[in-house]
């Protein structure tokens, strides 16, 4: 522009001059966007350091919060057990079946005392011919209990569907396990578990021994059957969906049978699973702890199945390796864990009768074994004998009692409460003071229930 003149003339001086002043204005207004940026920035970072600590903070008061609860509900069950005895709380351990089915009545005494276990298992000839007279049984339990100011049990039952369906003709139909993974939307699902558990509460059961969170293959199709969901991906989604249906709505879970069956019958003989480490980690470990970590079950069933990989000579109800390494401290479990009936035949055939099976199952870590009798004491009395002899025993039955109650407290079958005495507020167990509907009120929404779970059924 300049070549041709010595000295610019002065529309170029003019235009030149224009250009220098959009030059500084631009970068003076880059300077002053960027300095608004850096700003904004150190705003939004420190926005975020504010949040973050808010958080932090709101953390540390709910964990400050729960440690409290915990400490009370620890406080409230040490006293409460201090108030009763030996044989009292050893019988929190066991989960027995009972007599009848219409007014309850003891089948055990001890110094002029019933024993009650912590929990009753209801066999078919303990179902009544419909559900009020399931209700005034279930009531019956209870009131015998307060009236004798004695800890009530929980009440279970095994309640998988399909085939396995103690509730046949009472409650709405509840397919196999196979059916409902095959048929069912996760939606139908969990509407069918949803009505089935509010109709377990409704006749007054507590616990159902469900469901079956087995991964169906060659080795076990045969004893399983339908009571698998069948693959790893649809046992890790159905199971999942009934626990939390269940649980939801009152009834604790049962996941079984850890780790696993094989197509021999437990009943029969003791299954043995042969499954390398890797392929127990995937079609074992994986779902169960899946189910475990997103639905919370109050309880694990464990097998007395043999694992050639790991405690290859003791059934997996008394294998430490199952219940403590894997159940307790890889999945950390915190739950009831409970042993398969120590009566059946195929135990005793192998070396295990019951009085020694019983201190076996609670030296793995187990908290509550099942036995399909209704009498239990003289089981009872084994392991009061090793709890005087064995200081690491004794502590052992505490800790499994305490969760045990723990169980009951979950399924309000007993309260935390504060006491006044004088000054001080003192933590307390009890029994629920939940008012009971009466038999009519209960029938009445129990068929309201018992009809929309039969339109879930396809």
């Amino acid at each position: 522009m300049f070549l041709s003149h010595k000295f610019p003339t002065f529309t170029e001086f003019f235009l030149l001059s224009i250009l220098v002043f959009a030059l500084v204005s631009c970068s003076k207004n880059t300077s002053e966007n960027s300095a608004a940026e850096a700003e904004k920035a150190t705003e939004a970072e420190c926005l975020a350091q504010e949040q973050a600590a808010q958080l932090e903070q709101e953390k540390k008061q709910e964990e400050e919060r729960q440690a409290k609860i915990a400490e009370r509900e620890r406080s409230a069950i040490t006293s409460y057990l201090s108030q009763l005895s030996q044989t009292e709380k050893l019988a929190q351990l066991f989960l027995v079946n009972l007599q009848g089915n219409t007014d309850f009545e003891p089948v055990e005494y001890k110094d002029g005392k019933a024993v009650i276990p912590g929990g009753y298992l209801f066999f078919s000839f303990n179902i009544g011919k419909n559900a009020e007279e399931i209700m005034h049984f279930s009531d019956s339990i209870a009131s015998y209990c307060t009236q004798n100011a004695l800890v009530p049990p929980y009440l279970s039952i095994d309640q998988e569907g399909g085939l396995v369906n103690r509730l046949r003709g009472i409650t709405s139909s509840v397919p196999s396990c196979r059916t409902i993974a095959t048929k069912y939307s996760e939606e139908e699902a969990k509407a069918l578990y949803d009505s089935q558990a509010k109709q377990l509460a409704l006749l007054g059961f507590s616990l159902n021994l469900a469901p079956v969170a087995e991964v169906s293959d060659s080795d076990n199709s045969d004893f399983l059957g339908t009571r698998s969901y069948g693959d790893s991906t649809a046992v890790k989604t159905y199971a999942s969906l009934a626990v939390k249906s269940y649980e939801e709505n009152g009834i604790g879970t049962v996941l079984k049978h850890f780790p696993g069956n094989t197509n021999t019958d437990p009943h029969t003989g003791l299954p043995e699973i042969k499954l390398s480490d890797e392929e127990l980690e995937k079609t074992v470990i994986e779902p169960f702890s899946h189910v475990i970590n997103t639905a919370s079950p109050s309880a694990v069933l464990m097998s007395h199945a043999r694992t050639t990989a790991h405690d290859g000579d003791k059934p997996a109800c008394f294998s430490h390796y199952w219940i403590s390494q894997i159940l307790r401290d890889k999945m950390q479990f915190q739950g009831l864990i409970l042993s398969d009936d120590i009566f059946m035949a195929a135990l005793e055939k192998n070396g295990y009768p019951p009085e020694k099976a019983v201190t076996m199952a609670i030296e793995a870590g187990v908290d509550c074994i099942m036995l399909s009798e209704k009498k239990f004491v003289n089981v009872l009395t084994v392991l009061e004998k090793k709890a005087v002899q064995d200081e690491n025993f004794a502590h052992l039955l505490d800790d499994a009692v305490r969760r045990v109650i723990q169980y009951k407290i979950k399924a309000h079958i007993l309260q935390i409460t504060e006491e006044k005495a004088e000054e001080n507020a003192q933590t307390a167990l009890t029994l629920s003071d939940v008012a009971k509907e009466d038999v009519q009120t209960r029938l009445q929404r129990f068929e309201e229930e018992k009809a929309r779970g039969d339109s879930c059924v396809k």
